[in-house]
């Protein structure tokens, strides 16, 4: 048990700026390994801190102003970790470069063009997206849900295209890490959405999978900003996927819903 919550600990404050002030001991690499099956708790704490900024703010201004601070307190939380990581991809995968040269420029700290107009048009329809939703509590809790319980089909059995250094999470996360992520990622779906979670999981998933196929054509492998970049982009789609699945059959709302 003691493992376990240390192993989630680290996972923890690795992909956020909580403070995880406890004596973790000696820490291995198998527990960062393996601390990789709480990426959809920490998704659910990290959804949930934004949920209750908005559910607050809308007390006292608009919704679309709960939006726009749920936003920020996202990226307080996370130090917009992820988007980081899109903008670094974009910027390296559309240099129209060599691939030694495209994985030169994502290491490179500073945002290109490409970078830009990604991490704006992220952060655009994650807004529009959210003011037409019906549910928007809940679409802001199960977010960063989304982007966190499909890194499995982005990492698992993974090559790192660089040389020198190595990610964390990829191609180290075993198949057994890989299916309790995905077992917590339906549980979650399910409820908040319903039979429709399940649906929604699975193209997400897919997504995710074809995402990698795709940049590791670019540049031989996944690295740490390609897993930001498809956390991002799952969480955009899961947006998306609502809207259209709400202008022909409703919103897919679960238990969370019912229980409020």
């Amino acid at each position: 048990m003691k493992t376990q919550v240390k192993r989630f600990l680290l996972t923890l404050g690795f992909m956020t700026r909580i403070p995880v002030n406890v004596d973790l001991g000696e820490v291995k690499e198998e527990d960062m390994h393996k601390g990789f099956l709480y990426y959809p708790v920490v998704g659910l704490i990290i959804g949930l801190i934004d949920m209750v900024v908005y559910l607050l703010i809308i007390q006292i201004l608009p919704e679309t102003f709960g939006i726009i601070f749920a936003m920020l307190a996202n990226f307080f939380v996370t130090g917009a970790f992820h988007l980081d990581g899109l903008s670094d991809t974009a910027d390296g995968i559309y240099s129209a470069r060599t691939r030694e040269r495209m994985l030169e420029i994502m290491k490179d700290s500073r945002i290109g063009t490409n970078g830009g107009i990604a991490m704006c048009f992220d952060i655009l329809m994650k807004y529009v997206g959210l003011c037409y939703c019906d549910v928007k509590w809940l679409m802001i809790l199960m977010m960063p849900i989304a982007g966190k319980m499909v890194q499995g089909a982005i990492v698992y059995k993974a090559v790192y295209p660089r040389k020198t250094g190595i990610g964390i999470y990829v191609g180290t996360v075993s198949l057994g890490t890989v299916v309790g992520t995905v077992i917590l990622g339906l549980i979650a779906m399910t409820l908040a959405f319903s039979w429709w979670g399940i649906v929604m999981f699975a193209v997400l998933y897919l997504f995710a999978y074809l995402f990698r196929i795709y940049i590791t054509g670019k540049i031989g492998g996944i690295t740490g900003d390609v897993q930001g970049a498809g956390s991002e982009l799952c969480e955009v789609l899961l947006v998306l996927l609502v809207l259209i699945i709400t202008r022909f059959w409703g919103f897919p709302a679960g238990l969370p819903y019912m229980f409020l």
